[in-house]
């Protein structure tokens, strides 16, 4: 698997540069630096890019969106998957973590959740 830019991303980043220098400018600032425009595909300058939080994983509702199975706390039916369960990122590469997880919620949902529906935690 070959992965690059394509020219409609690179056009993106320019238009996206663009309009972040505007936007600046626009608030006063003093200084505008906009991002070097995309060449080839380079994993260092791409690598904080593992999208996490959003339904944050806790051990109570009122800490959090989700039990430690990833299940609602609100809605018993519901369980959410992926990084967004994260609270931040504990470093790169989440996706050991994210199967792990996932393994563990539908392990928990097949052998308790669907013999007795309710909270697993």
């Amino acid at each position: 698997m070959t992965i690059n830019w394509q020219d409609n991303e690179r056009k993106m980043v320019e238009f996206m540069n663009a309009k972040m220098v505007e936007i600046a400018r626009a608030m006063g600032a003093k200084e505008v630096n906009a991002a070097a425009p995309f060449g080839d595909y380079d994993v260092t300058r791409y690598q904080t890019t593992h999208i996490q939080g959003g339904t944050m994983m806790a051990k109570s509702p009122d800490l959090g969106v989700v039990n430690t199975y990833g299940q609602h706390w609100d809605v018993s039916n519901l369980f959410v998957l992926g990084a967004s369960t994260f609270p931040n990122s504990g470093s790169s590469n989440p996706t050991p973590t994210i199967l792990a997880l996932t393994y563990r919620t539908a392990e928990a949902v097949v052998d308790r959740y669907l013999k007795k529906p309710g909270m697993l935690a």
